[in-house]
């Protein structure tokens, strides 16, 4: 692959990445809403006369394994998640019960909501009338006699099989993504490769519901992604995130099923459930062709000798925030590729 469109995808990379810098806005919320909660808990405990009801937090999600983006549009939202790790025992409250603590400590303030989610509480916060971003909290129990952790899951106005402690590996989940290679060079281009598909699927599909979720995307490339950083044949260092990206997506269709025409992923930590359990069977067709299509153009890129027209097919595909080299900066370049193939023949 061309140097030029390596280089491409690194500054595409870096316009899209969300790291904790750009979040520092995000995060004094997150820290002013989980002292409202403590607070709120201390005032429960003096005015019940029982102890202390304590809680730990953990980062979770993309920010904690690092494949967060920034919204792919102004207009866009997105969500930050909060693992709370409350030190009770599930057998000595109900899940509504401590969800209920959450959601009235923090459903007090103007300028944000407070909704009940099954797998968690979120705060959304709004600006000039518009969802900005929100914060899932999820809520555990995590000082039970199996020594096991529990996701509390349900809210008030589902049936009440529905309302239970689920079986959950919230810092499991991060360990085994951070831990999948210890190559730097093969970590970096998995998260990479994660970011480029998150922001791809959220550039080409317009449903929120027939979109594959990002952890979907994530438990993909944990089972199937497998790195380009070096040369075959003669071991030297060649970063190649196309040529990732093409076998990642050629993975990725060959999860499909022949008979049902449906993809299934399970979370790799319990409860181990089927991540694009939600999708319809037409949402699943439709994600299918999307992805083929998506494998016709990075294989047209990897090809095409030009890199400036290969960036423009690359930036079809992943939106505007992929650069495409000015023309005059690449022709010498592809110059050069010419002349070495005639010369080689």
């Amino acid at each position: 692959m061309s140097t030029v469109i390596q280089s491409q995808f690194y500054k595409y990379h870096d316009t899209i990445k969300l790291e904790a810098v750009d979040n520092q806005p995000v995060i004094e919320k997150i820290n002013m809403l989980v002292e409202e909660l403590r607070a709120s808990l201390k005032k429960k405990s003096e005015e019940d006369g029982k102890p202390l009801i304590t809680f730990s937090v953990e980062t979770q999600g993309s920010n904690a394994m690092g494949t967060g983006n920034k919204p792919a549009f102004d207009e866009d939202d997105y969500d930050i998640d909060i693992a709370l790790l409350f030190n009770i025992n599930k057998d000595d409250y109900t899940p509504l019960e401590v969800k209920q603590w959450v959601h009235d400590a923090l459903n007090a303030k103007q300028f944000r909501t407070v909704e009940w989610k099954k797998p968690c509480i979120r705060v959304q916060y709004t600006e000039a009338g518009f969802p900005k971003f929100h914060v899932d909290f999820a809520i555990y129990a995590n000082a039970n006699t199996d020594k096991k952790i529990y996701l509390a899951k349900g809210k008030p106005t589902i049936s009440s099989d529905q309302n239970k402690w689920e079986i959950s590996e919230p810092k499991l989940l991060k360990n085994l993504i951070n831990g999948k290679y210890t190559d730097s060079l093969e970590r970096s281009q998995f998260i990479r490769c994660i970011r480029y598909y998150k922001r791809w699927k959220d550039v080409k599909f317009d449903s929120v519901n027939g979109k594959p979720t990002g952890i979907a995307i994530t438990a993909l490339a944990y089972n199937g992604f497998k790195p380009h950083t070096v040369e075959y044949f003669n071991g030297q260092e060649n970063i190649n995130d196309l040529k990732a990206l093409i076998e990642f997506t050629k993975y990725i269709i060959n999860q499909f099923d022949f008979f049902t025409k449906r993809i299934k992923v399970n979370l790799p930590v319990p409860p181990y459930n089927d991540l694009f359990e939600k999708m319809t069977d037409d949402q699943c067709k439709n994600f299918s062709e999307k992805l083929k299509h998506l494998k016709d153009v990075l294989e047209a890129a990897a090809i095409e000798p030009d890199p400036h027209e290969a960036c423009k097919k690359l930036q079809k595909e992943f939106g505007q925030d992929f650069p495409v080299p000015p023309k005059e900066d690449t022709a010498q370049s592809r110059k050069r590729a010419v002349v070495g193939t005639n010369e080689s023949a």
